[in-house]
């Protein structure tokens, strides 16, 4: 399984103006460094939560089904909110077969990709054809995104301003610490 970021966030969830106001940063020196901090804060709690800030376009790439697909009839997609769906194709990277009108997407936090009523999984034909699942994912633009996710991104870039070069695990580990409780409503829980 894999994931590709096929149009990426128009802008970030947290304005450069806003993280400075944050950190408490006056000066326009280091704004450079922030918009960098900024994205790799998005990216790090996208990444923890399984989820997609701002509105994304992605790709899942995948060998097969996953394991378990027959029994439980849906398949959950990895990175939420889904917006739509977009695409779904059997490839093998010269020619493709479009099957997206064979599936049907529940939106939201909980994304189930499943195959239209009466209709089964349809499986790749050879070793040399894979799956493609397009979709739009993400909480929507900028503004709708959380608060408490935002807080989040916020945080992030705090400490990367505070800790410069900083090798101070503790502090390293108290940022995990707080993470963790901003994120973990957040993050999804499988059986």
């Amino acid at each position: 399984m894999h994931i590709t970021t096929l149009t990426p966030p128009s802008g970030e969830p947290l304005s450069l103006a806003d993280a400075k106001a944050f950190a408490r940063v006056g000066s326009d020196h280091d704004d450079a460094l922030m918009r960098q901090l900024i994205a790799a804060a998005r990216a790090r709690v996208e990444t923890e939560t399984g989820l997609a800030l701002v509105t994304q376009s992605l790709r899942l790439t995948l060998q097969d089904w996953p394991i378990g697909i027959l029994e439980q009839g849906v398949m959950r997609l990895p990175r939420r909110p889904a917006q739509g769906l977009t695409a779904v194709r059997l490839t093998d990277g010269v020619e493709a077969t479009l099957i997206t009108d064979q599936f049907q997407l529940t939106p939201g936090l909980s994304p189930q990709l499943k195959p239209q009523s009466g209709l089964a999984w349809p499986w790749p034909h050879s070793v040399h054809q894979w799956i493609e699942i397009d979709w739009v994912a993400g909480f929507g633009a900028a503004e709708t995104v959380p608060e408490d996710l935002l807080h989040a991104v916020k945080r992030i870039v705090a400490f990367g301003i505070e800790h410069q070069g900083s090798r101070d695990w503790r502090a390293h580990e108290a940022l995990t610490t707080e993470l963790d409780e901003w994120l973990q409503p957040w993050r999804e829980v499988r059986i």
